[in-house]
């Protein structure tokens, strides 16, 4: 995956995706896959936004049963089992706990009933998935069970408790990720950092966008056949430039990653309003989420302040007193700007993703996707591609993103690494990289010094950072550190290793003394409480 935005111009492209989003990737890919001709544009970089901000899980939709959208719940199953299937080495089974209370509407018995439901729905959840990713079904916990499980909930009155599994991804950008590569493997063009800012008409029908190069500042036409806006915040502003006026209210959505250590299930709690926090081991830490903002916001409005923090710890140790947390206890605050409802004249979040065909709107050309959930973006994807053929006249291949592996497996005789090399980042090379981790490990064979851990504890080497750099399109230092080494994914790592990475993207790419230190200090205010991360 090369950034050449050359490749966009010329006789043009069967579908331009606006969005680098997981909504916009996995149509990316599904259309590639189907043998359309795809181009796609992200106005910042690969999964740096909501994407990135969210809470890291992969779930079947058991709360659906409490509205009982049997359908939704069902859509869930088949996409939880679908990453199952397509990337096991990213993902993996995670436990999950929720205390019963006294009352009917979440006693032992309506968990009971929920189980029996969701056995009966979910009889497949583990139809062709490896053994080592099977869910067992849900039980309902013994107060004594569940206190053993969550001991610091002793002083809440809860008579029981309830354990389901999902899945959670302690590698979520190179998830992401995994869906532009894959994109690319099947011919499709991208290129991040690329602004499509004004559309290209013929009449009434979208034709292309004219897209802004950040890195040089070149304006180029990029023609296809259908326009897909899948730009997260700003799909509104983009469905605005199509000439369609819809609105869609917005909020900051929040998840905190502490550098408490933690382990063991994952435990669900309500707050005084009844939403359910959870707090969820992952990388090691403890991460909460999640919660949003009371007022509604633009799609820019990405700055987090410390009195929102110190307002959401509140609220979390209410729910988990036994936590304490405060401000000083949070490594990164993971925040991205959301689709919204209001209800009663109060902010919530969205809960269904919308496919809409502009055609609605006087406007051909073009479709938009509101996505509201990392775990169905597939299943919106093929709905949204099957769309684009509808509006292209074409007959394309079958879907088979729910069964093609995501990141191509090792073959056998690359699955030996170099005996010098630390077990932990070769394990981890191996298992994320997948096919290509033969080059990484190659990189470790021709230069020791890349093999080894950038810090001590740290399965990450300098082969990865150049890995990067040369096959993954990462054009700042953030880029690296944050989405693609995973080095900074729960906290900064520090200067010592961040200016390691730069000595070599510097040596890689002929920086200047002067870049680099715009690019160091671009790190630290990504970690800052009080800095904008893109939504």
């Amino acid at each position: 995956m090369n950034r050449d935005l050359g490749q966009l111009t010329g006789d043009g492209f069967d579908v331009l995706i606006l969005g680098g989003g997981i909504y916009g990737l996995t149509a990316a890919y599904e259309a590639a896959q189907r043998g359309l001709r795809v181009a796609l544009v992200e106005r910042r970089d690969f999964g740096g936004g909501t994407s990135f901000n969210h809470h890291k899980t992969l779930h079947g939709g058991l709360r659906y049963l409490q509205t009982a959208d049997i359908r939704r719940m069902r859509e869930s199953i088949a996409e939880r089992r679908a990453f199952a299937r397509i990337a096991p080495q990213l993902i993996s089974p995670q436990a999950f706990v929720t205390p019963t209370w006294p009352g009917l509407a979440r006693s032992r018995l309506a968990m009971r009933a929920a189980f029996l439901a969701d056995q009966a729905l979910a009889l497949n959840r583990n139809s062709g998935v490896a053994e080592s990713h099977h869910l067992p079904p849900g039980r309902v916990l013994s107060r004594d069970e569940f206190l053993a499980m969550v001991p610091g909930a002793q002083e809440l009155p809860v008579t029981g408790g309830a354990l389901w599994h999902d899945y959670k991804t302690d590698e979520g950008d190179r998830l992401t990720l995994a869906f532009a590569l894959g994109a690319a493997r099947f011919g499709a063009v991208l290129a991040n950092y690329a602004d499509a800012f004004e559309p290209i008409r013929n009449g009434n029908r979208i034709a292309g966008m004219r897209v802004r190069d950040a890195a040089t500042g070149d304006i180029l036409d990029v023609r296809a056949g259908v326009t897909v806006n899948a730009a997260g915040a700003d799909a509104a502003r983009v469905m605005a430039a199509f000439g369609a006026r819809r609105v869609f209210p917005l909020v900051k959505a929040m998840n905190v990653v502490t550098a408490r250590q933690a382990t063991g299930p994952a435990v669900a709690l309500p707050t005084k309003d009844g939403r359910l926090l959870v707090a969820l081991p992952w990388r090691g830490r403890l991460t909460i989420g999640t919660s949003h903002g009371l007022q509604l916001c633009g799609a820019d409005d990405t700055l987090v302040k410390a009195g929102e923090v110190s307002a959401f710890l509140a609220e979390i140790n209410s729910a988990f007193p036994w936590l304490a947390l405060a401000l000083g206890d949070v490594s990164l605050v993971h925040r991205g700007v959301v689709p919204a409802a209001v209800r009663e004249g109060k902010p919530t979040l969205r809960d269904r993703a919308e496919l809409r065909d502009h055609a609605k709107d006087g406007i051909d050309g073009a479709v938009s996707v509101v996505g509201v959930k990392y775990t169905t973006a597939r299943l919106m994807a093929e709905r949204a591609i099957e769309l684009v053929a509808a509006k292209l006249g074409r007959k394309i291949g079958p879907s088979r993103t729910a069964q093609l592996p995501l990141v191509a497996p090792v073959r056998n005789e690359e699955s030996e690494p170099p005996a010098h090399d630390p077990a932990s980042a070769v394990e981890r090379i191996t298992r994320v990289y997948g096919a290509t981790a033969a080059r990484v490990l190659g990189l470790h064979a021709e230069h020791p010094d890349l093999g080894r851990p950038l810090a001590e504890g740290v399965p990450v080497t300098g082969a990865q950072v150049l890995e990067a750099v040369r096959h993954e399109m990462a054009i700042t230092l953030e880029d690296i550190v944050v989405r693609r080494t995973g080095l900074g994914a729960a906290g900064h790592p520090g200067d010592e290793i961040v200016r390691q990475c730069a000595a070599l993207v510097q040596q890689e790419l002929g920086w200047s003394a002067d870049r680099v230190e715009d690019e160091v200090s671009s790190v630290r205010r990504f970690y800052e409480i009080g800095a904008p991360v893109d939504g």
